[in-house]
C-alpha cells in the first residue's frame, strides 16, 4: 500500500510544472474555478447590489417562502452560521423580513416588496450570464459537468477524512 501511495505521489510531483495552475489538487481547482465564476456573476448582480449569495437567497425565498433559517440554509447549500450574516445583512436593506412561526423561537423568512423587485431586476443579468457561459462553454459540456459536480457533491457528503495510522 505504501508503495502505491509513493508512486502516486511521485507521479503527481512528475506532473506538475511551475504553473500554479497545474496542481493535481482537485480542492485547489475547484476553489479557484468557484471563485472565478463568483466575480463573474457578481460583476453581473452588481448594479442590482446583490451578489450571487445574495441572489441565490433571494430566488430560493421567491421561490418557498416563507422559510426558516435552517431550511433556507439547506436549499442555498450554506451553514445556518454564514447565513445568518447574510440574512441580516438582506434584512437591514429591506430585502427580507422575519416573521413569526409556528412557536414563538420560530421565524420565518420572506421577501419584502423591495426584495421581489430587486429579484426581478436581478433574475434578467442572472439569466444573461447563465446564457454566456452557456455559449462559451457549450451547453452539453456544461450539463455534463452540472452532473460530475451532483456526483462529485454526494461522494463528499461521505465521510472522507483519511485514516489515521498513529
Amino acid at each position: 500500500m505504501e508503495q502505491a501511495i509513493e508512486a502516486i505521489d511521485s507521479q503527481l510531483r512528475q506532473d506538475c510544472s511551475d504553473d500554479p495552475k497545474s496542481l493535481p489538487c482537485t480542492c485547489l481547482r475547484l476553489r479557484r474555478i468557484a471563485r472565478q465564476i463568483t466575480s463573474v456573476y457578481d460583476a453581473a448582480l452588481e448594479p442590482h447590489g446583490v451578489s450571487i449569495v445574495t441572489y441565490a437567497v433571494l430566488s430560493a425565498l421567491h421561490r418557498e417562502a416563507p422559510m426558516t433559517l435552517s431550511a433556507l440554509a439547506d436549499s442555498v447549500g450554506t451553514d445556518r452560521t454564514t447565513l445568518s450574516r447574510t440574512v441580516e445583512r438582506m434584512r437591514i436593506a429591506d430585502l427580507v423580513k422575519a416573521c413569526p412561526g409556528d412557536d414563538r423561537r420560530e421565524r420565518r423568512l420572506s421577501l419584502t416588496e423591495h426584495g421581489a423587485d430587486t429579484f426581478r431586476l436581478a433574475r434578467k443579468s442572472w439569466r444573461e450570464t447563465a446564457m454566456l457561459l452557456e455559449e462559451r462553454y457549450g451547453a452539453s459540456r456544461l450539463s455534463s459537468l452540472h452532473a460530475l459536480l451532483a456526483d462529485l457533491e454526494a461522494v463528499a457528503q461521505d465521510d472522507l477524512t483519511p485514516c489515521r495510522q498513529d
